[in-house]
């Protein structure tokens, strides 16, 4: 038998990397990272749990992007409109796992 049940897991932390700064990129960053696990879940799911996700940050102008990861397909990068700046910027990257 069996023994699959759902899960949830989510990470908080601080990133550091070498970039060149911007008004888009920093040297240091908060980064979200989460993993949900179930079966039959679909492309469709994950769109709405960033949507959920970013609607709670107070970011509801969100558009999805196909991308290339190489552990997800489908992957999709995540942008929202930046009223600041008057553009759009990369808030998220996002896949699939495969089975």
């Amino acid at each position: 038998q069996e023994k699959f049940s759902p899960v949830k897991y989510f990470s908080i932390d601080r990133v550091f990397r070498n970039e060149s700064l911007d008004a888009t990129h920093l040297a240091e960053f908060h980064q979200v990272e989460g993993v949900v696990a179930d079966r039959g879940l679909t492309l469709g799911h994950l769109m709405g749990i960033l949507r959920q996700f970013f609607t709670k940050l107070g970011i509801t102008q969100l558009r999805f992007k196909p991308a290339y990861n190489p552990y997800t397909e489908p992957s999709m990068e995540v942008f929202s409109y930046h009223e600041g700046l008057k553009k759009w910027v990369e808030v998220g990257n996002s896949g699939v796992f495969r089975p």
